[in-house]
Parts: structure tokens; sequence; C-alpha cells
């Protein structure tokens, strides 16, 4: 699904891929849907609805991956809106910064956990120390890098030095100054995730107890406690203050395979399901009409050009490749609307992303040809890599019959390893050839490819490409305040098509679909949105 693994942060600044995948892969253009023509049936407030989930690792927020559940048990400062992918409050009223270094979060007043224990400052940075603190092995901690003092509870050697981030101070009972180890202006997406949200006491009491049956600050709490793959019933938390769950209740049920939960769903035994399998969107578009909606989580399927192998020195070649590979036709024939054309870096749904910014995706045979034979065209043989993973092997057998017949190249061959297999092989330096890989962006913005596919620290840069003028122009606009750094990201993007370390491939695109008991069904950025604004149907 994704070649992120989940116990690393890709760039050490944010969560949301694994957060965005979260009970799979998915995220989106928006989509909600009312009653069908003619139906009596209307949504109000109250009934219960199921949704099909993976079991959850963990329940407290900073070791958790389980997006969904978390983000309604939980609420960090900010949000993310689902349609525009931009920040919102969620318990901070403001978060603000003069020179995007230091930080001042003010915390929304009267706030309390589903327990009745107010909601102060302390509770969040107890709660950020205990993810930071790199013995606890919690899941979000390095979401915390960019923290003045993460280093020292996170040594590459020895015990930690400290227990507490330097970098993070309480002023007062509702404000919280956060300093970082360099200006990032987008810091506010950073925090847009239930990974920052705050913990009662009652986390450090009993931290096993609190797990099967955490206490939130959120707008549905849990009934009862998580028992191991059994269903996960939320029911409303009557203390939250802020926009209250339309549902009284949410049931939260496990799956290991989406194409059963897509069978319970037609059945009429599991309501939301997300994402449909890929190949039951043919039959999700004839039978559920009205009922689905696409997702346009900010994702990058891309060939990446390994610069270790001579072969692709020249940028006459990597361009050719690019240029040769009709993403048209391929998403058309193979992803079948699992997947649209990439051109760019980031997809529309990222803030500040550019559209056609790569001039050499676009599929021209002719000039394809000029490029390799002016480069010298190319000698021996080719192989191609992607992880096993469902269409990879059509993907690359489309993309090896196109440059056939397109570049000449006739010698062509695959492989397709686990992606441990193949990430191991690719840091190793052992692959002799272009790799198919995913990314899925933390938040949606178009830094959040930039920086960590394209930098040469950057946490998914596997290419091996650094550009000093790059480098300085990402260092710039993530120093910036977040519409400052637009058109910086931009020109970042333009000077590294010239160098094409990378081909853009395509964007996946993932399908939510529901059933007639529900209505006003969210899909945005995040995959399914805000699942308390789901309405069930009164018949």
């Amino acid at each position: 699904m994704t070649r992120m693994t989940k116990p690393g942060l890709r760039l050490a600044i944010g969560a949301t891929a694994a957060a965005l995948l979260l009970a799979s892969c998915g995220g989106g253009a928006g989509g909600t849907n009312t009653a069908s023509p003619g139906s009596t049936s209307t949504a109000a407030s109250g009934g219960s609805f199921s949704v099909a989930s993976s079991e959850p690792d963990h329940l407290t927020p900073g070791n958790s991956w389980s997006f969904y559940l978390e983000s309604l048990m939980f609420v960090g400062p900010l949000t993310i809106d689902a349609q525009s992918g931009e920040t919102k409050p969620g318990a901070a009223e403001s978060v603000t910064s003069s020179d995007q270094k230091v930080w001042t979060i003010k915390l929304k007043q009267g706030q309390t956990f589903s327990n009745g224990e107010p909601v102060t400052a302390q509770s969040f940075v107890s709660a950020w120390n205990a993810t930071a603190l790199g013995s606890n092995a919690w899941a979000q901690n390095s979401n915390f890098a960019l923290f003045q003092g993460y280093s020292d509870l996170n040594p590459a050697e020895g015990e930690p030095k400290s227990k507490s981030l330097s970098g993070v101070k309480i002023v007062d009972e509702h404000t919280i100054e956060v300093t970082l180890t360099k200006p990032f202006g987008l810091f506010p997406y950073v925090i847009a995730s239930y990974a920052f949200a705050p913990l009662p006491k009652a986390a450090f009491d009993d931290p096993k107890a609190f797990d099967s049956a955490p206490i939130g600050n959120g707008p549905y709490q849990i009934e009862g406690k998580h028992e191991p793959n059994k269903p996960i019933t939320l029911v409303r938390n009557k203390s939250y203050q802020g926009n209250t769950g339309k549902a009284d209740s949410i049931i939260f049920k496990p799956y290991t395979s989406y194409s059963t939960a897509y069978n319970d769903l037609l059945a009429g035994n599991t309501d939301v399901v997300y994402p449909v399998p890929a190949d039951r969107l043919g039959d999700a578009e004839t039978r559920l009409k009205g009922r689905t909606a696409v997702a346009t989580i900010p994702n990058l399927n891309y060939f990446a050009f390994p610069s270790w192998d001579k072969r692709f020195d020249d940028v006459r070649v990597r361009q050719a490749f690019s240029m040769a590979i009709d993403r048209d036709a391929l998403t058309k024939s193979i992803l079948k609307g699992s997947g649209e054309p990439a051109r760019s870096i980031a997809p529309s749904s990222a803030v500040g992303a550019t559209d056609n910014a790569c001039t050499a995706c676009a599929y021209d045979a002719a000039k394809a040809k000029q490029l390799l034979d002016e480069a010298g065209g190319w000698n021996g043989p080719v192989k191609l890599y992607a992880t096993q993973y469902e269409t990879n092997d059509q993907i690359l057998q489309a993309v090896a019959n196109q440059l056939r017949t397109n570049l000449g190249i006739q010698d062509i061959s695959f492989e397709t390893p686990p992606y441990a297999q193949l990430d191991e092989k690719v840091k190793g330096k052992k692959v002799d050839g272009p790799f198919l890989y995913y990314w899925g962006a933390y938040f949606p913005h178009v830094g959040n490819f930039l920086q960590p596919l394209l930098t040469k620290d950057g946490i998914a840069n596997d290419t091996g490409y650094t550009n000093t003028e790059f480098e300085k122009l990402i260092n710039q606009a993530d120093g910036s305040p977040i519409e400052q750094g637009l058109p910086l990201y931009a020109e970042a993007e333009k000077l590294a098509w010239q160098d094409m370390p990378i081909a853009p491939l395509y964007y996946g695109r993932f399908t939510a679909a529901w059933t007639k008991n529900v209505t006003n069904v969210p899909v945005g950025v995040n995959g399914l949105g805000d699942l308390g604004q789901v309405s069930v149907i009164k018949k």
C-alpha cells in the first residue's frame, strides 16, 4: 500500500501518511451524499453506524497508527480541513510565530477530557514528552524530531540525557511555547494531528489500562475497553465543547481483507468501507450509484533513477525514459480508476501543487527517441523494479512494452520482491535500473513531497540526488511563513525537473463506499473526513 514503513518518519516533521493511510490507503476529493431520490428517509442525529477498519496496534495517541479512531477520541492543537487541506483550530485557538522557529500555542479554555479532568498546557506537554522519549519506543516519536531537545531524548547510543523536551515550555495554564531546531513555516501542519493530543493523568498512572480504554478530549469516547480483534464502539463524549458527533455511536469493525469488508457492505453488515479494493471499483460504480466518493490523498507513485548507475548519468536518458511512458494509457488500461497520470511532484490536493510542472512527464515518443539518440543511445538490458503489490507486475509490463516500442530497448526484465527486500537493495545501491516507489505525504502540502523525496537528507531520497541550489530554495521555503513559501517551493520544483532525478508516474486514487443507512459521508485529504459528521438515516 505504502512504501513507508510504520516505525520511521519519512521527514522527521509531521504525521500523516501513516496517519492518512491508516485504515488502509487513501484520501480525498470532497464527497458527500444525500438520501436517494424519492426516498422517504431523512438524515437525523442519533443512531449507530459501522466502519471497516484494521485491528489497532495501540490506542494511546502517541503510540498509535489508528488515524480514524484516534481522531475521534483525541484532538491535537490543530486539525486539517478535509476539503481545502489547510489547517484549522482544534484544541488550540491560535498557533503563531514571528520567526517560524519559536511558536506560541494558545489553547481554548474550558476544555475537559471525557472523565471531567481539565485539559491544560501540562496535559499536552506531558503527552509530548512521553511520545518524544526514545526509550518509550512510541510509534509517533519522530514527529518531534524538529523540537529543540529531541536529540537528548533520543541519543544514538546510551540512555536519554533528559526526559523532557528543552524546546517545550509552559507559559501559563493555557499557553505553550515551542522552540524548533530551525525555522519551519509548515509547523502548523506538523501539529495538526492526533499524535500531538493531550493525555490525562490516568495515562501515566496505569499506561496499560489506559491503552485499552483511553480517555480523550475528542467528540467520541470508547465504550468499555478494547479487546483484540473485536469491534470497538465509540459513543459521544458529552463533555466535548466542539462540534458534537451526529451519530450516538460509531462501531469500528476489524478486517484483515478489504474484499471481505466490501462484501459485508454489499450485504448490509458494514456501513462504510474505505478503500474499496481496486478490483471491485467497477462493481461499486454499478451497484452503489450515489454512494461512492473518490479520494485524492496526497501521494505519488514514481520511477526513481539510481544515481549510482552510470547509464543514467545523462539527464537526456532520464527524460527519454519518462517521455516514452504514456501515463494516460497506463492509468486507463491497468489502474481503471485507481490512479491518475502524474505530471508534477504533487497532486492538486496538496497545497502549493503546480499542474504539469514536469515537462518531461508529457508523453512524446518521437522526442523521447531523439533525446536517447542524442545521449548516445542505449546498449544492453534494462531491469525495472517494484514492490510486490497488487498491479505492480502489470504496470511494469506495460511500461516495458512502451519502452520497447518507443525507445527500441528490447531486453527488459522485472524484479518485484517484497518491500523490505527491495528497500534493502536500494539502500545498498544494488539495483541497476529504475525502481517504482510510492510516497504518501504526511500532510497535504507540496513541501512534504519536495523535502523528503529530493533534498540531500530527505528521508525518502533513495536516488542519491543532490543539488545545492535546490537545497537553498527548499531551506528558504521551509523557513518562510506558509504563504510566502509557496512560490519558493514552486521555483525549487521547476529546478528539480531540469535534473529529472525521478519520473512521476501516477497518483493513487482511492474510493470510499457506504450503505443506504448513512448519509453525509465525508471524503477528503485524510481519506475519510470527520466521521462524527456522518448521519444515520431515519427510516
